[in-house]
């Protein structure tokens, strides 16, 4: 079943691979460069996945979740970040993560996606 994702990283050129990465997976691709626009747009749109990097500027992506989380935003979260490790895999996990992916793996995003929209 195909829905709308949001990709919310700092980096554009890899936001814009990731998108069409995953054209195939989605109805419609959000892009936020920041986690304050990734809110944003969470408020006005049905998103049924979100990948999102963990260190940006203005709001980071443990920021972003929390925030979705309070607003009762229940959707799949899938952190994409250049920083991985077992401690943020934790927390990420903690806060209500469905994944913790390390940059530039492609193709277990796509496969984190594919799972996500289909659960």
């Amino acid at each position: 079943m195909k829905g709308n994702i949001l990709i919310v990283d700092d980096e554009i050129d890899l936001s814009v691979n990731m998108k069409e990465l995953l054209e195939d997976e989605a109805k419609y691709i959000f892009i936020a460069t920041n986690g304050i626009e990734g809110l944003e747009i969470l408020k006005s749109h049905k998103i049924d996945c979100v990948i999102s990097d963990v260190k940006m500027p203005f709001m980071d992506g443990l920021e972003l979740i929390e925030c979705a989380r309070r607003l009762g935003l229940d959707m799949p979260f899938i952190f994409y970040t250049g920083h991985g490790s077992d401690e943020l895999k934790k927390i990420a996990h903690d806060l209500g993560a469905m994944d913790l992916l390390t940059k530039p793996n492609f193709f277990n995003l796509e496969l984190a996606v594919r799972n996500a929209m289909a659960s």
